[in-house]
């Protein structure tokens, strides 16, 4: 499975709203802006991430974005099964039909295992996690936290 733009996307926009929050709503413009995204994009990405629960938008004059759980709860695996159409390596991972030989199929094991762990690992990683993660290496290569 190759990791879409839609993804990407998403992800980078949702770590620059993270930075940003400030207990008010981000513009959506001002994260395209900054990122250097296309607005009508990021509109259909996060309109997908709050239907799923991650953001949440209030309209007017001082509407937005803003985090609908704290980041250490958004987890990568979150992203990519809301934004993704298919998250499994293989057809015959969530769908046995699709191949007439997955009943005997021994390599379906092995793509199973592999899935498994690609999961786990974007399960295992949080937005805080990676801030966190960036805010440590800024800290050393300034040479603050030494």
């Amino acid at each position: 499975m190759m990791i879409s733009t839609r993804s990407r996307y998403g992800l980078r926009a949702l770590i620059d709203l993270i930075l940003h929050y400030d207990g008010k709503p981000i513009l959506l413009k001002d994260i395209a802006e900054r990122e250097g995204l296309s607005l009508r994009y990021l509109e259909n990405i996060f309109t997908k991430l709050r239907i799923a629960g991650i953001l949440k938008s209030s309209k007017g004059r001082k509407g937005g974005f803003y985090p609908a759980l704290p980041s250490r709860d958004i987890r990568l695996l979150d992203i990519v099964e809301t934004l993704e159409k298919e998250t499994a390596l293989t057809s015959c991972i969530d769908e046995p039909s699709a191949c007439k030989r997955s009943s005997k199929c021994i390599s379906r094991e092995g793509w199973l295992r592999v899935n498994r762990n690609f999961r786990r690992s974007l399960a295992d990683v949080s937005l805080a996690d990676l801030i966190k993660n960036s805010e440590d290496e800024s800290a050393l290569s300034t040479g603050e936290g030494v």
